[in-house]
């Protein structure tokens, strides 16, 4: 995990497209924390609390399909529909409390990276699965995923940097398993 956190924030700075990202996730996460701090943050079976965290997640869904893979045009559905089953499922999962959400969050951990690139949603849900749980990085992904729903909880702070967390962890672990994933992909299928 200290490898992705290296290779991401030293991105950060070659990649223009991921400091433009970095750059809204941090905006996104200060608007929602505004929009907590008005509604409750910690008041989890909130309906606005629920709405402002499915705001926040589907945008930065969005931000990161949009913006950080290529993508193939006719994938534009698919990311739309991906970004809002996305927001949805962990939000619904954060308003259930903590354990739900998490769950969430790491089940889907890089479908806003993958719905940009594929089409069918059972392909989606299969890569980002076998990329999580199946990979040889699972604990990174998931003391990533850990990291990034502690800080979440830090007061007035937690939705800014936990979204440029998300933004640097998901892309550079991304594009660390891509290559692996690409390779077994490849002996698979020639197998």
């Amino acid at each position: 995990m200290i490898e992705s956190f290296v290779k991401g924030f030293r991105e950060i700075v070659q990649n223009t497209k991921l400091a433009v990202i970095s750059v809204m996730a941090l905006v996104l996460g200060f608007v929602a924390e505004v929009l907590y701090i008005f509604a409750g943050k910690y008041d989890f079976l909130s309906f606005d609390f629920f709405v402002i965290k499915l705001f926040e997640e589907v945008l930065l869904a969005l931000l990161m399909g949009l913006l950080l893979v290529p993508r193939r045009r006719e994938n534009l559905l698919s990311l739309l529909v991906f970004s809002a089953f996305y927001g949805l499922t962990v939000s619904a999962g954060f308003s259930l409390f903590v354990l739900p959400g998490f769950v969430a969050f790491m089940f889907l951990f890089f479908v806003p990276l993958l719905s940009a690139k594929d089409e069918s949603p059972s392909s989606v849900l299969e890569k980002n699965y076998r990329m999580v749980f199946k990979g040889e990085k699972t604990v990174d992904v998931f003391l990533a995923a850990a990291v990034v729903f502690i800080v979440w909880f830090i007061p007035y702070l937690g939705s800014i940097i936990s979204n440029l967390l998300r933004v640097v962890l998901v892309y550079s672990m991304y594009r660390i398993m891509e290559g692996s994933y690409e390779k077994t992909e490849s002996d698979t299928g020639s197998a």
